[in-house]
């Protein structure tokens, strides 16, 4: 069970172990019995503010490692419909075109979230929400025992502002606007009605929320679809949840390190366990056949999508076909996201 105030979180949850709590003031919340409770088993080592992102580029501190993007597909690639790896996206009947895109090799670790958003504060940015290091850790600066973790305690708003200002640091074209002309870049995390009608540019190479079948389809390890192999594994790289991903058995209930366990086919980490993903589409239950080009969800609606399981989450809702519907304002402790961009 989780419990928010306004502002801070404060962080309650049940775990297998022990009864986790958590008090939320700048310091953090730390929560110093469960924090890497339970060791890995095997690990894998694995400029300025202007209009169009034009300037130079922002001098990064946190490792290239925790930036690097992994393209999904080259070109326009076709999803048919198929039994062999049905869910409510992909199914007989439907056919889904993806234009190419990259995708993040990471969720967003807590010390990305806090070089940009330190950088956005000062850039006419504004964020209700500080984030966490993973489920526990601090909410100020980062700290160097769980920096690598992914941010938490943000909410969807955040994430999508978040985008722009990392792309603009970035030097690249950011992709949500407030205006149909594309003449104010999306800026305020606060203005929920601007963000929830955020206009996207096209052709914009900054980075940006994944779609939800862009999410399933980098999940699935990207390229051609087959109806044998990775592509129809149950989890993102592995019919054996325990070998991709930190869930409810393995994770000792906190958040780790991304990139702890193997990646999928694609090389992507953490899309099966360690947080759930925000996405781009609101949550809609009634997704029509036929054959859809970049699909955005539906139009209208009051939650949005989130994918993949999370530290608490038991093995059914670590899969790569598992949806949920949060609220977009909700800032739980094992919601985090990863971006995308073309």
């Amino acid at each position: 069970m989780k419990v928010w105030t306004k502002g801070w979180p404060v962080c309650f949850s049940l775990g297998i172990l022990a009864v986790l709590a958590a008090v939320a003031g700048f310091g953090g919340c730390e929560n110093p019995w469960m924090k890497d409770a339970v060791a890995p088993l095997h690990k894998n080592k694995g400029g300025g503010n202007n209009d169009n992102g034009g300037g130079g580029r922002y001098p990064f501190t946190t490792p290239a490692q925790y930036r690097t993007m992994v393209q999904a597909n080259s070109d326009l690639v076709t999803i048919d419909g198929h039994a062999a790896y049905a869910s409510a996206l992909f199914f007989i009947g439907r056919d889904v075109r993806l234009s190419p895109f990259s995708m993040a090799t990471y969720e967003t670790t807590y010390e990305l979230w806090y070089e940009v958003k330190t950088w956005a504060d000062g850039n006419g940015y504004t964020f209700p929400n500080h984030g966490c290091e993973g489920n526990d850790g601090a909410a100020g600066a980062p700290t160097d025992t769980a920096k690598t973790e992914p941010v938490t305690a943000i909410n969807w708003w955040d994430a999508v502002v978040w985008c722009n200002a990392y792309s603009q640091m970035a030097g690249k074209t950011p992709v949500y606007y407030t205006d149909i002309g594309y003449g104010t870049i999306l800026q305020d995390a606060t203005d929920t009605a601007a963000v929830d009608g955020a206009e996207m540019k096209p052709g914009a190479n900054g980075y940006r929320l994944p779609t939800e079948a862009e999410w399933e389809y980098a999940a699935r390890g990207g390229g051609t679809p087959s109806t044998s192999g990775p592509f129809v594994y149950t989890h993102a790289g592995s019919n054996t949840v325990g070998d991709v991903a930190w869930y409810v058995v393995n994770s000792g209930s906190a958040t780790h390190t991304v990139g702890t366990w193997a990646a999928n086919g694609m090389g992507l980490y953490d899309m099966s366990g360690n947080v759930r993903e925000w996405c781009w589409d609101r949550y809609g239950t009634v997704i029509n056949p036929g054959t859809v080009t970049d699909p955005g969800g539906p139009s209208s609606g009051s939650f949005r999508v989130a994918r993949g399981g999370g530290w608490s989450s038991a093995p059914v809702y670590c899969t790569v076909v598992y949806r949920t519907n949060p609220y977009p304002g909700s800032q739980d402790v094992d919601l985090g996201f990863r971006v995308v961009s073309r």
